[in-house]
């Protein structure tokens, strides 16, 4: 009769197991040039609200990696850009980088529209000396979600007798009976900055929603102007462009007298939202 240990059947046991083992690859560390990786505690985000901001953690980071820049941009069907500035991310224990980038207030997220703009995106990077000596740049990024969220909305162009008449804005996504305030700004082509022209505000329905005119006179055929509600929920923006109308250029082509030159951007003479 043969006798077999508890000793005896855990080695073979063990040595039965033994059989199926396999050994797994070594995965090899990232090489410079390589993209890094890029996790977000959120990818999507409510229209008129960055919330707490785009919080990032990047691994698959080269070693000897310092610095690891942070961005948010969006993208539209004419160009794109950051609507915030980049953020250094801070190195952690295991080697990974995190960091958060809040864009203003002032550029909020915009649920895209029927051609699926604008796009956001969320990137992170680094720079490094390829074997030329060049300094190259390894980036990734991630497409935000924007979703339905409060909203601001009307035409993206007027004429100058357009605006003096008064053109209709639609506020909507903001809570009941809330009032919403903001002002109206245009862009100086003379200094590249925006000027604040008037503010206002709007008490809205019990579904968070209303309706308001949007008075400008003085403005001149060129100039961009930025409509910019804030409520509970967030901040929005809206633009419209003043265009040439039939008023201001002639457009039949009877008219003889040639069209006067574009006057230079100036501060409107009054601003009434009238909502």
């Amino acid at each position: 009769m043969r006798i077999i240990t508890r000793t005896a059947v855990a080695l073979a046991g063990a040595a039965t197991l033994g059989l199926g083992l396999v050994a797994a690859p070594a995965t090899a560390a990232p090489a410079l040039g390589d993209e890094p990786v890029v996790e977000l505690a959120t990818s999507t985000f409510k229209a008129g609200s960055w919330g707490d901001g785009v919080q990032f953690t990047v691994t698959e980071v080269p070693e000897g990696v310092e610095a690891v820049e942070l961005a948010v941009g969006s993208m539209g069907e004419n160009g794109g850009g950051l609507v915030a500035e980049p953020v250094q991310a801070e190195r952690q224990v295991d080697g990974s980088f995190t960091g958060t980038v809040l864009p203003d207030a002032d550029t909020p997220p915009v649920a895209p529209d029927a051609n699926g703009y604008p796009v956001y995106t969320a990137s992170a990077g680094y720079e490094y000396t390829d074997e030329n000596g060049e300094t190259q740049y390894a980036s990734t990024f991630v497409e935000l979600t924007i979703t339905d969220g409060v909203s601001v909305t009307g035409p993206d162009e007027a004429t100058v007798a357009e605006l003096a008449a008064g053109v209709p804005l639609q506020f909507a996504g903001f809570n009941s009976n809330e009032t919403v305030t903001g002002d109206i700004r245009y862009f100086n082509a003379e200094t590249g900055e925006e000027e604040s022209i008037g503010d206002f505000s709007a008490t809205l329905g019990e579904n968070g929603a209303g309706e308001g005119v949007l008075t400008i006179t003085g403005a001149s055929v060129g100039q961009q102007f930025r409509v910019v509600a804030s409520g509970e929920e967030g901040t929005v923006s809206h633009y419209i462009t003043v265009v040439e109308g039939s008023d201001e250029g002639g457009e039949d082509g009877d008219d003889e007298t040639p069209a006067p030159a574009p006057e230079q951007p100036r501060k409107p003479e009054r601003v009434d939202t009238g909502a």
